[in-house]
Parts: C-alpha cells; sequence; structure tokens
C-alpha cells in the first residue's frame, strides 16, 4: 500500500516537468509527511494539463458521507476497473499524484522500521492516480479527492512490503491522462512495478510516524 509520501519540488519545477498548462490559485506547498485527508497536489487533464489541490482519499461523486474518503486512499490495480468506488474515475478521471519519495514500513525483529524510497535521480514522478470532484449534499462545499493506485512490489519492495504505488514512467503519463482511452486492458498494462534498479531506499527516524511531524529530517538517512 501507500499511506504516507513526500512532495518537496517547488511549484515552477513541478510546472515545467509536468507541462502544467494551468495552476490553481492556491494549494498546499511543500509536505515531507502527507498522510490521509492532507491536501496534496494532482495534475488532471480536463482541457489541458492542470495542476490542482485535492484532498488524499477519494469521495466518489455519488457518496453522501465524506468519511468514506480516508478509507479510500489506495485502489488496487487488480480490481480498480470494477470497483463501485472507483471504476467511473478509472474510465474518465484518471490523475498524477505528484511526488518525491514515499514511507514505507518494514518488519523486522518485532518492530516496524520507515523507510524512505525514491527514484535514484532524485527528481519528482508521477504516481497513477484517480480523482474525483465532490459536492456535498447541501451544495456548500466542492473538493477535489484523489486515490493512489498500488500494484505487486518490485523487487527492491519486496523485501519491506508486498504492495507498492504505481508509478509512472514519464512516456505513460500523457496515456493515462487522456480521458479518450477507455480500454480497460490498454490502461491496466500502465499499472505494473516500477523498475527496481531506478529506485532506492533507506531507514529513516520514527519521528516521520506522527502524522504532524512535518520536517525535511523526514527523508534524511539513519
Amino acid at each position: 500500500m501507500c499511506g504516507r509520501f513526500v512532495m518537496s519540488t517547488p511549484i515552477p519545477k513541478i510546472v515545467k516537468r509536468f507541462r502544467i498548462k494551468r495552476v490553481a490559485p492556491s494549494g498546499p506547498g511543500i509536505s515531507y509527511n502527507i498522510a490521509p485527508t492532507h491536501e496534496t497536489l494532482i495534475v488532471n487533464n480536463e482541457g489541458e494539463r492542470q495542476l490542482v489541490p485535492a484532498r488524499w482519499g477519494l469521495i466518489p461523486s455519488w457518496s453522501k458521507d465524506p468519511s468514506i474518503g480516508s478509507r479510500m486512499i489506495n485502489a488496487r490495480a487488480e480490481t480498480v476497473a470494477e470497483k463501485p468506488a472507483f471504476r467511473h474515475a478509472f474510465r474518465k478521471q484518471r490523475c498524477l499524484v505528484i511526488a518525491d519519495g514515499f514511507f514505507e514500513w518494514k518488519e523486522t525483529g518485532g518492530r516496524k522500521l520507515p523507510m524512505y524510497v525514491r527514484l535514484n535521480s532524485g527528481k519528482p514522478f508521477a504516481f497513477a492516480g484517480l480523482y474525483s470532484i465532490w459536492t456535498s449534499p447541501s451544495d456548500e462545499m466542492i473538493i477535489y479527492t484523489c486515490t493512489i493506485i498500488t500494484t505487486t512490489a518490485n523487487k527492491l519492495l519486496r523485501l519491506i512490503h508486498d504492495r507498492m504505488p504505481v508509478i509512472l514512467p514519464e512516456s505513460k503519463e500523457d496515456t493515462w491522462l487522456d480521458s479518450s482511452r477507455e480500454d480497460k486492458e490498454e490502461l491496466r498494462a500502465l499499472l505494473r512495478p516500477y523498475d527496481a534498479d531506478k529506485m532506492e531506499t533507506w531507514e529513516v527516524s520514527p519521528r516521520v510516524n506522527s502524522p504532524g511531524y512535518d520536517f525535511p529530517e523526514n527523508i534524511e538517512p539513519i
């Protein structure tokens, strides 16, 4: 699964890397400990590539209860096209969830050690995500929400956990964002483990266990 991640690249660099045409007027800043229900940044394609804030934890548009979002932070690649909460978004509302790395916990000796995982290039990347635009029953609130798709772990992450978030190669981002593409098999083919040789991981401080602890030292090796 993916339960925490980092977005530490300044907005101007994200705009350039992901070829953003429009940036929402406000949004979250840099964070070294994004947790479920926190606000993060996504790229979607509603006529053009735009960078918008979204709450992590997808609330389906038909849901009356926004608390469902806290249970919808991840969608499994194997079932995402069929699950009622995700199938519409899988067809028409796919997005990129921007990250610089993520955390996973390795169980060893009866303890869970936090590990930081990133591309060995150190560059930002995109998780394969889905988004929804949710309106409260009273029409008082309209928010973007998102989820991150997971798949089986590659050989590096398998030493830590049996699942990992789907990281899209840059060459496949356009395909993922193209809402005119609805072929399930073509889209599923993108949801594969990322090349382990292009990733690295190290142990970090257990202070990251607290969602409120949001400092650069969260990603420093110990």
